[in-house]
């Protein structure tokens, strides 16, 4: 592996202009580039993953944020059937904790706006750590997809903006060149996991495909491919998730409590169509999932709202997908889970 890495990149040639390749095993570039090698392994293999905690396994279903690999932690899946997101590094994790803890605590049961938030975010089963390694907490919540057999997932990052107040103009820089038709979009697709009954196959389309979207494609190339299996819309599916937004909306706009910026929506539904005894009607949703750690004054109203009434809209109405429509007799409620990547307790 090495010498091919050599060879491969120095290779000189002959004056007479033929290929002639030379490997310059001794020269200081050669070393360089083999004690660069050998160093980046080295660090690699010192990467040891934490510990799990005992029963879990990593969530095969993410599609976006951080995951399970080169000693990092994703989320994870108890046996239990409850999902451990890891709590972030200061402040993000802890103002996320705090979040959850004051929307399940106590006091929220004399709060209204809290009590309806409930009804919209994953039910909060505390801390867990990690064992043998206490600075590592998971915050143990609801799995929306524990009743899915097939769950197809689709993650929309909300927000014009998806970096803090105190941002430094760098990091303004990079998050702005990440994907720059957010700023118009007031939205972007972070990942998606399709599912197809004919090939009993999932596809993932990671954050690189996201990124090649844009204005004029986001709806059909992004939503399209989402909301449709074996090229077939899922219209009622659509429609669900249209009314679940406008329940998610209207708590915004009654809402003076928290602030949010760079929201996630998490849509989700059941891509099995097979027929089966038990089942349910694919018409509603439910909402879960705010995770934060930063200010600002961002709820994402406008955007949410232009979802709803153009994009999400216009993808029902169209007829550029084949026109029918089905809707699976045996499949869990599809859920849209609200999930933001920061957000602060402030008075609006």
């Amino acid at each position: 592996m090495i010498l091919q890495y050599i060879k491969n990149v120095y290779i000189t040639f002959s004056d007479s202009g033929h290929q002639h390749p030379r490997v310059k095993t001794g020269s200081a570039l050669a070393k360089a580039g083999l004690r660069k090698i050998v160093l980046k392994r080295l660090m690699s293999s010192l990467k040891r993953t934490p510990t799990l905690p005992p029963g879990t396994k990593p969530l095969d279903n993410q599609v976006a944020g951080h995951q399970t690999a080169d000693g990092k932690i994703g989320c994870l899946v108890h046996e239990d059937g409850t999902v451990l997101k890891p709590v972030q590094v200061p402040p993000k994790g802890q103002t996320e904790v705090e979040f959850y803890q004051e929307v399940f605590g106590e006091q929220a049961s004399t709060d209204k706006v809290l009590l309806q938030l409930r009804e919209l975010v994953p039910k909060f089963h505390g801390i867990v750590h990690a064992p043998k390694e206490p600075d590592v907490r998971f915050m143990k919540l609801e799995n929306l997809l524990q009743d899915m057999r097939q769950p197809c997932v689709l993650d929309i990052k909300m927000g014009r903006k998806t970096y803090d107040p105190f941002a430094s103009k760098e990091k303004i820089a990079m998050e702005t060149a990440k994907f720059p038709p957010a700023k118009n979009l007031g939205y972007q697709i972070s990942g998606m996991l399709t599912y197809s009954p004919k090939t009993g196959k999932f596809q993932k389309f990671d954050k690189y495909f996201c990124k090649k979207l844009n204005e004029e494609t986001i709806v059909f190339e992004g939503f399209g491919k989402f909301f449709a299996i074996d090229g077939v819309l899922q219209k009622e599916v659509i429609k669900a998730v249209i009314e679940r937004l406008e329940q998610i909306l209207e708590w915004f706009h009654k809402q003076r409590t928290f602030n949010f910026f760079a929201s996630s929506l998490l849509v989700v539904f059941d891509g099995d169509i097979s027929p089966s005894p038990s089942s349910h009607p694919n018409s509603s949703l439910s909402s879960s999932g705010l995770d934060g750690g930063n200010i600002t004054h961002n709820c994402c109203n406008g955007e949410t709202d232009s979802i709803i009434e153009n994009d999400f809209s216009d993808l029902v109405s169209s007829d550029s997908v084949d026109d029918k429509t089905t809707n699976p007799p045996d499949s869990p409620h599809p859920k849209v889970q609200t999930s933001s990547s920061s957000h602060w307790k402030s008075k609006i």
